[in-house]
């Protein structure tokens, strides 16, 4: 018992720990610290600016130009299901909603920008 009270145990009987490792692990939680609050921003900015656009560009190029709105939407939707799915973090209901109307928000300028930059003129 002297190793529970030390710090939470996995299903391993290792501690569990801020390491990537753990924030990477489908089947745990992400907990508060800092280093896992730094995993979910770095892994919110690339999937808004860069994964999403990019996912969406090469499915633009086999589906045709997907039209303005249906891209924005499109990118908000996917930026909220790596950010709740991938990322996991344990956060407050309202915690929630705040960082789910930040990233929307923001995926949803990093989308219209990526479209109307990059891929109306790829595609056009």
């Amino acid at each position: 018992m002297a190793s529970e009270s030390a710090g939470v145990m996995d299903r391993s009987g290792g501690e569990q720990g801020g390491g990537l490792s753990t924030a990477l692990d489908p089947r745990q939680r992400i907990a508060r610290d800092p280093f896992n609050e730094l995993v979910v921003f770095v892994v919110s900015a690339v999937a808004a600016s860069v994964v999403v656009p990019v996912a969406l560009l090469i499915v633009g190029l086999f589906v045709g130009e997907i039209p303005f709105l249906l891209f924005v939407a499109i990118s908000v939707v996917l930026e909220l299901v790596l950010i709740f799915g991938l990322a996991r973090p344990q956060m407050k209901p309202r915690e929630r909603l705040g960082w789910a109307l930040l990233w929307g928000f923001t995926a949803a300028v990093l989308a219209a920008a990526f479209w109307e930059l990059v891929f109306s003129r790829v595609l056009s």
